[in-house]
């Protein structure tokens, strides 16, 4: 158990670091567009959420690193065969990267350019954020407990992908974007719902690493169109 705490305590402490750019520039771009009824100031507020962020990594790591294997899952996934495939997913981001940026992000551009910011720590960081908290929450943590109740693999990566889809509307919300059923909407729920499969799938067969690695991949979309547009 102690090993698992320490373990588990180095990657949330990773995974919230990443993470800072990102709620900084979320949380100050906030008041422009949905106002926070906020006591403890946009600085609190942002130490308030990096804490609780840092809680629920720890518990998601704990739970990855506790019951992965009782439930038949990879874990982190073998380092050698790890690097015979970074070519694969290499090809396979750029893919991702390519369909997302045609079929929805040169649109949602024009709609919210603030979501694409051109400084420089926050496209560094965010393909870290992808890789590491995004990865610890919704594939170690998250189907490691949908496999384990549903006790099938199809079945976790399937609710996670479906979970993490819906989630990503919750940020349409924060940066004032009405919830309309539109072609930025559809877009991006099938978009969001189909990188997540592909990403949950190469976490119960391969490992963590294959889905962090792709994950980090796709994640620099973002510094693909702030260049682009």
């Amino acid at each position: 158990m102690w090993k698992v705490l320490v373990k588990s305590s180095a990657l949330a402490i990773f995974s919230t670091v990443f993470a800072i750019p990102y709620f900084h520039h979320l949380i100050f771009l906030a008041p422009i567009t949905t106002p926070l009824p906020l006591s403890l100031g946009l600085r609190g507020f942002l130490f308030m959420e990096l804490f609780l962020l840092f809680i629920l990594c720890l518990l998601s790591a704990v739970v990855g690193f506790s019951f992965s294997e009782r439930r038949e899952l990879p874990g982190f996934g073998d380092k050698t065969r790890f690097i015979r495939s970074i070519p694969l997913l290499l090809l396979l981001g750029a893919v991702m990267t390519a369909l997302s940026y045609f079929l929805f992000d040169r649109f949602f551009f024009m709609l919210s350019p603030a979501s694409y910011p051109k400084n420089l720590l926050y496209l560094v960081s965010f393909p870290l954020k992808a890789a590491f908290t995004e990865e610890v929450v919704l594939r170690f943590c998250l189907i490691t407990i949908m496999v384990g109740i549903f006790r099938s693999k199809v079945a976790g990566v399937v609710l996670a992908s479906a979970v993490a889809a819906i989630f990503t509307l919750k940020y349409f919300q924060f940066v004032g974007i009405s919830l309309h059923l539109n072609y930025i909407i559809v877009t991006q729920l099938l978009l969001s719902f189909s990188a997540n499969l592909i990403l949950g799938y190469l976490f119960v067969s391969r490992g963590l690493l294959y889905s962090m690695a792709l994950n980090f991949l796709f994640g620099m979309k973002y510094a693909v169109v702030s260049w682009a547009m």
